[in-house]
């Protein structure tokens, strides 16, 4: 091969490879409304949501449902032990055999299922 048949060729493929880059369609902006599929779509997709405002107190305990209150809740060390105290004695009250350090096993087995739930 000659260097001008080198020379041709290589122009030959320039030229290919430029007419394919500028045979390419640009992109579509894929998530903007309009390139939603239905009319619908776009409707939803162009109305803004209303955001729950943000809590005035950062506190956990103002927190909004009663379940997440009573979660969030700190309790007294002397709450706890008259928890775990009325929880033993319904235990032992449930089953007479049963000896306090059993009724307490159970009482903080319950109580960390319920954490954990």
């Amino acid at each position: 091969m000659t260097t001008s048949s080198k020379s041709a060729l290589a122009l030959l493929l320039s030229l290919g490879a430029a007419t394919l880059a500028f045979a390419q369609t640009p992109p579509t902006n894929e998530t903007s409304p309009t390139a939603a599929s239905s009319p619908h779509q776009r409707d939803v997709t162009s109305t803004n949501a209303n955001e729950a405002a943000p809590a005035d107190n950062p506190d956990p305990a103002s927190a909004s449902t009663p379940h997440q209150k009573d979660v969030t809740a700190s309790k007294s060390h002397a709450d706890k032990q008259k928890m775990m105290k009325d929880c033993v004695a319904q235990e032992q009250a449930r089953d007479s055999g049963m000896s306090k350090d059993d009724a307490k096993k159970t009482c903080m087995n319950r109580q960390s299922k319920t954490k954990s739930e």
